[in-house]
């Protein structure tokens, strides 16, 4: 039976109890709500051993870690400054190049001694490995030789010099396969070596191709339908057979199979 005064104090304890589940709950939160975040987060990072420290002992790691197990590196350690990490010096490697093999098939051949006053001293073949042209040369003998060569080699211009001189020597062959029509393709850079009566060999550099000589008869129009190389091309004239001051090599061929496709020139200039 409810005595006078009891709902006073039930009234009073229900309070208190109020008050103390009130201030216990900060306490409770602080001791659970870590692990169940902890939970949410990915996975630790695993503890790594840094470069910078000793050593550590068999089972240990040489870097402070949490209660995670997370890394946790002092603040002063991670000011990591790129210019401590220099790069790797590569050692210098030095190539001779008279070491290499020639290239494209291509012979060593070395510096002449030039016989400008020696009548006998004449070239008798022409090579260019890069296109396979290898011909015998011979000075040519008549305005015919010069007008319509033979189909035997390349000629030498009567007005011209024989190589080796120190100046210009213009020489000139059919479009044929096996004369100059590789020429058609010639490219800046490819060797060319005379070989001399004595056997000495005189080597040379492609250093020049013009096209489009004019035709000798100005009357005749070259066919349409022509392939750029044939059709848009620089014009020159005679300047190619005229003596130079130095050494070189002029040779010339048709650019088709007949005059009205025009005419072609390759220079090559000593490769000594």
């Amino acid at each position: 039976m409810r005595q006078p005064g009891d709902g006073s104090r039930i009234r009073s304890q229900r309070l208190v109890a109020l008050v103390v589940a009130l201030v216990s709950i900060p306490f409770i939160v602080g001791a659970t709500a870590p692990h169940a975040l902890r939970a949410l987060l990915p996975p630790a990072i695993p503890a790594v051993e840094d470069p910078r420290l000793p050593p550590a002992e068999e089972g240990t790691v040489n870097a402070p870690q949490d209660e995670a197990g997370v890394l946790r590196l002092p603040a002063e350690r991670l000011d990591i400054r790129v210019a401590s990490h220099a790069p790797r010096t590569v050692p210098e490697q030095r190539v001779q190049v008279a070491d290499l093999p020639p290239a494209r098939g291509e012979r060593a051949v070395p510096a002449p001694a030039l016989q400008p006053h020696d009548p006998g001293w004449v070239a008798r073949r022409l090579e260019i490995p890069a296109l396979g042209v290898d011909v015998p040369v011979t000075m040519a003998g008549n305005a015919g030789h010069e007008d319509f060569p033979p189909f035997d080699g390349a000629y030498i211009l009567r007005s011209s010099a024989q190589p080796g001189r120190g100046t210009n020597s213009y020489l000139f062959a059919h479009a044929m396969p096996n004369l100059f029509k590789p020429l058609w393709v010639a490219q800046v850079g490819q060797q060319v070596i005379v070989t001399m009566s004595d056997g000495q060999q005189l080597g040379y550099r492609v250093t020049a191709i013009v096209r489009d000589i004019p035709c000798p008869d100005p009357t005749v129009h070259k066919p349409a339908g022509l392939p750029p190389v044939l059709a848009n091309a620089t014009q020159c004239d005679l300047q190619w057979t005229m003596p130079t001051a130095s050494e070189r090599l002029t040779m010339q061929t048709s650019q088709g199979f007949n005059r009205n496709y025009g005419e072609m020139v390759v220079i090559a200039e000593p490769d000594w």
